[in-house]
């Protein structure tokens, strides 16, 4: 777990300070700046965007996960090369969809999303920067050169885009300046991903492949067929929920969701953090038929991404009200839709990098299977309960949709792999944070929001944080502990 560990320390690093220029942006500042119908605007453009580019991308992720261990020997960067010539392909059958389909997609967000519809000509250029940052970060991540990917995506894209929200609140710019020029921020980001490419000297393509490597291109083309549909599952798990509540309730109720969605988000760094370097590893692992690396890596990862998470999960729950004081009367009915979104993410996490295991497995077709019956199962309960409960049915259907596709995949994962994360530790940290969390949220409130938002948290920390370190209930949990106190008696 060295590698993984730190991997994931400078990654979370720059993925905490990304959550806090977030947390300025997406609750401080849009909200207070744009109307409910703009803010909305932004982020259904964003959400359409990346469902498009996931499927444009025709499975290039994780098959550069997958084969890149059998490529990264090569002299010529073949895996870039596979992967620059799906991305292309992808991005013509994308580009040719929107096209011809884009007078019945405008008509069907007319009544609701009318602003939507106006400036749905960016959804070409906002997915294709998607397209070709996501095939380098792909890249960047086999090569364990994290950082500088993440540094683009999660603080100097959110960094450019205050500038631009500004620059608007205070007049320089129009709403179409505006909006036109946020969604070039991301084509900057994936231009200045392609320069650090060229300074690692990674860009020595070639479309020239030896007979070996045709026959390496095809086992790449068959599982990329399958993991176009199980990547897209997973993907549109987390997107769909706002496009079809922008369909059926409006922009206003696109903006409110958004609150609580991107809030949620938060409570899956360590697990971003964590899982992007193990399953890596987890391909090198599969690979040599490794199975007690695999089985490590898989109760390792998964107690650490669950006692993480939850630890952030708990936190944001005792200070939801307190956040929600920042922003306009119209989001603070939101505490729901966080917590259900907040609790699937939290299932999730405690499954660990089950959707690894298979897709790097020979059962990777099973995986297609069950992520189609994801993406059925999730449309079909927002269409249930979005006109039944508003932006909460949405947080419900997403919340039944993860934990339903997870216990799946775990059930398939002990009976044909005999894996399993699960251990003790587990029992001991959720009976831990409950009652932790418990008491701090029923703490009376206290006048300040900052000193309130200070006691409620310290509370949680001193009531939990002690106990799990002394049952050493996660190994690198402890040595995380030890690492922040040494510092602090250094520092003293």
């Amino acid at each position: 777990m060295g590698i993984v560990s730190n991997s994931s320390i400078k990654f979370s690093i720059i993925l905490f300070a990304g959550i806090g220029l977030g947390y300025i942006n997406t609750v401080l500042i849009f909200p207070n700046v744009l109307t409910e119908e703009e803010f909305g605007l932004t982020r259904i453009l964003m959400s359409a965007s990346a469902v498009i580019a996931q499927i444009a991308q025709l499975g290039s992720g994780n098959i550069i996960v997958r084969f890149h261990p059998h490529l990264k020997t090569d002299k010529t960067n073949t895996t870039l090369s596979i992967g620059l010539i799906i991305s292309l392909i992808g991005l013509a059958l994308a580009s040719l969809f929107l096209f011809l389909f884009d007078d019945y997609v405008v008509s069907m967000y007319q009544e609701k999303s009318a602003l939507f519809s106006r400036y749905f000509y960016l959804l070409l250029p906002f997915m294709a920067s998607l397209i070709f940052y996501n095939l380098f970060d792909s890249y960047l991540r086999v090569i364990f050169k994290n950082s500088v990917p993440a540094f683009l995506n999660f603080i100097l894209l959110r960094v450019f885009w205050l500038v631009v929200v500004l620059l608007y609140y205070f007049g320089f710019l129009g709403l179409t300046s505006f909006i036109n020029i946020y969604v070039g921020c991301q084509l900057l980001i994936a231009l200045i991903a392609l320069g650090y490419m060229a300074y690692l000297k990674q860009l020595n393509i070639t479309f020239r492949f030896s007979d070996e490597k045709i026959q390496l291109i095809k086992s790449m083309y068959r599982f990329g067929l399958y993991t176009i549909i199980s990547g897209l599952s997973v993907f549109l798990i987390n997107r769909i929920d706002i496009l079809m509540v922008g369909k059926y309730i409006g922009l206003e109720g696109v903006a409110i969701y958004s609150i609580a969605f991107y809030i949620s988000t938060v409570v899956m760094v360590p697990a971003q953090s964590i899982s992007r370097t193990s399953n890596v590893l987890a391909s090198d692992a599969a690979k040599n038929n490794d199975h007690s690396t695999l089985n490590r890596l898989y109760k390792k990862s998964a107690l650490n991404q669950f006692l993480f998470c939850a630890l952030i999960f708990t936190l944001i729950i005792v200070n939801y009200h307190n956040l929600m004081h920042f922003l306009p009367d119209t989001y603070h009915n939101s505490f729901t839709v966080f917590l259900l979104l907040g609790f699937a993410k939290i299932v999730e996490t405690g499954f660990g990098i089950n959707g690894a295991i298979i897709l790097n497995s020979k059962y990777y077709r099973v995986d297609t299977a069950l992520s189609l019956f994801l993406l059925i199962l999730t449309i079909l309960t927002n269409l249930y309960f979005i006109p039944l409960y508003g932006i909460e049915g949405a947080a419900l259907a997403t919340m039944i949709s993860v934990v339903t596709f997870n216990i799946l995949r775990y059930l398939f994962i002990k009976v044909k792999m005999n894996l399993s994360p699960f251990t003790l530790e587990y029992l001991g940290i959720v009976l831990l944070l409950t009652a932790s969390t418990l008491l701090a949220y029923i703490m009376p409130s206290i006048t300040s929001v900052y000193i309130d938002i200070l006691l409620r948290s310290m509370l949680l920390v001193v009531l939990s944080v002690p106990a799990i370190y002394m049952l050493n209930l996660s190994p690198d949990f402890n040595k995380v502990v030890d690492g922040f106190t040494g510092f602090f008696y250094k520092v003293k």
